[in-house]
């Protein structure tokens, strides 16, 4: 492994937090473990740009070397979700992933309900009910629920009586 490689997955273990590296930690050999280990027991802080800079390389070898199927982007959501909480994750996926194209609609599904709520509030009820039906149901109720009374039952109706978009 080279310097470079160890400096960048010190970083990605770092940025995964105590269990998810522990777990990583497991499939690696004794030497690969000690390298990791020093690298990151000198590390104070990381930038975060080199830690967005590890991350899309990370995520572009993921696609690369993915033949199984396996949601690159779904598992790198998660794991940053579980490491760096909701709210930093969200801060740093959109813009690794967001660089790509993305629908509005897509973007939407990774943001909290109350600030979809907040971005969609001022539009047409119609427009509102459109965008909801392709978020998943939990998130649109969540969305639903930041809403007046009224304009949370008209968005239902219209909900209810689309035909299709």
């Amino acid at each position: 492994m080279s310097e470079a490689g160890i400096q960048k997955g010190a970083i990605l273990m770092l940025a995964l937090g105590e269990e998810e590296a522990s777990e990583v930690m497991k499939y690696l050999g004794p030497r690969e473990v000690q390298k990791l280990g020093a690298a990151m027991s000198v590390m104070k802080s990381i930038q975060s740009e080199e830690l967005e800079k590890v991350l899309n390389e990370f995520r572009t070898e993921t696609d690369k070397n993915t033949s199984l199927g396996v949601d690159s982007d779904e598992y790198i959501r998660t794991v940053l979700t579980k490491a760096l909480g909701e709210d930093k994750a969200a801060s740093l996926l959109n813009r690794i992933l967001g660089t790509r194209d993305a629908s509005g609609i897509e973007s939407l599904k990774w943001m909290d309900a109350q600030s979809v709520a907040e971005l969609v509030r001022n539009e047409h009820p119609q427009i509102i009910a459109t965008i909801l039906v392709h978020l998943e149901r939990y998130h649109a109720c969540e969305v639903l629920d930041h809403f007046t009374e009224r304009l949370r039952n008209d968005v239902v109706l219209r909900i209810a009586t689309l035909d299709g978009v």
